[in-house]
């Protein structure tokens, strides 16, 4: 049934995903008056989920179905009461543009300067959310590796990432707001990740995560070597946001809200080439998918619904 309703691009499929979800997301708002800047959280996120809609849509390198809609916004369904922060929303809207533009980074018709322009927005990232930092070093390491193609490309990137951080250090200390440096200092200290039972809903997902990871790696030599480093950058992306909600999300998942993206790319890959021998393997994933993410979602919610449903039967 999902395998159907999924394999092929439908826009009303696409849409109606994207409401039923964001709407099941939405009951995690600790309150329907919600204030100036939590209204502006929620305007980013919609921002997030409507670009990428756009990249998905002119974006071949990723799919041509529906998939990608279905794992982007069922992964981040649990996190959108989160998103009311909106540094953390701002931040996720600029990560999830730096990704998009560096899956194409290597294409003919890139422009070499767009280095320049990724450098920038992850840094506006990093200013929004510094844990994040680990992100700027990946996408920055990528840049050094292409330093034999383009000598300018890491200096690019360099400079652009200096950028906003000279103008936030230099108006900070024109205007004598201190209190800014000791914010960042307070947000790069270390609040290990404190585990949860209802973690325990996320631990199937990230076995499918390894078992299309495995899959990638052994098909990699068939893709042509821009797809190779788009995709090899996108798990090492992967990687860095969870080594970040490791040891920056203390009682806080909503960092987990970054791997949306390069979940979608991963599992969207896996399930638009993979063919399983077992004919309902794929169609049984998708439906864990979305029961682990739902459970994982209304979890807090489970007690008062049992509790509810035992003061009517009595």
């Amino acid at each position: 049934m999902l395998v159907n309703l999924l394999d092929k691009r439908n826009f009303f499929i696409q849409i109606f995903i994207i409401v039923l979800f964001f709407v099941l997301g939405a009951t995690n708002f600790n309150s329907i008056n919600l204030s100036n800047l939590e209204y502006t959280g929620v305007f980013l996120v919609l921002l997030t989920i409507g670009f990428v809609g756009y990249i998905d849509n002119t974006n071949e390198l990723i799919s041509k179905s529906s998939y990608p809609t279905y794992f982007y916004i069922l992964w981040l369904m649990p996190f959108i009461g989160g998103l009311l922060d909106y540094r953390i929303a701002g931040s996720l809207l600029l990560v999830t543009y730096v990704t998009a533009k560096l899956l194409y980074f290597e294409s003919e018709k890139n422009d070499t300067f767009n280095a320049f322009d990724i450098g920038l927005f992850m840094s506006f990232a990093i200013l929004l959310s510094p844990p994040l930092i680990f992100l700027g070093v990946v996408v920055f390491t990528y840049f050094l590796t292409l330093r034999a193609v383009e000598p300018k490309i890491p200096i690019l990137g360099f400079l652009g990432f200096l950028v906003p951080i000279l103008i936030v250090a230099q108006v900070s200390y024109l205007l004598d707001y201190y209190f800014m440096f000791n914010f960042y200092k307070e947000q790069l200290m270390l609040t290990m990740a404190h585990l949860e039972l209802k973690q325990l809903f996320l631990a199937p997902l990230f076995i499918i995560l390894i078992i299309s990871a495995i899959h990638h790696f052994k098909n990699i030599n068939k893709l042509t070597a821009q797809k190779k480093r788009a995709f090899v950058l996108v798990h090492f992306m992967f990687i860095a946001i969870l080594v970040t909600f490791v040891l920056y999300g203390g009682n806080n998942d909503t960092y987990l809200a970054f791997l949306a993206f390069s979940v979608m790319i991963m599992l969207t890959r896996y399930f638009s080439e993979s063919k399983p021998k077992i004919e309902w393997l794929n169609e049984a994933l998708l439906w864990i998918y979305m029961i682990c993410l739902l459970l994982y979602n209304f979890y807090d919610r489970i007690p008062r619904f049992f509790s509810l449903i035992t003061e009517v039967s009595f």
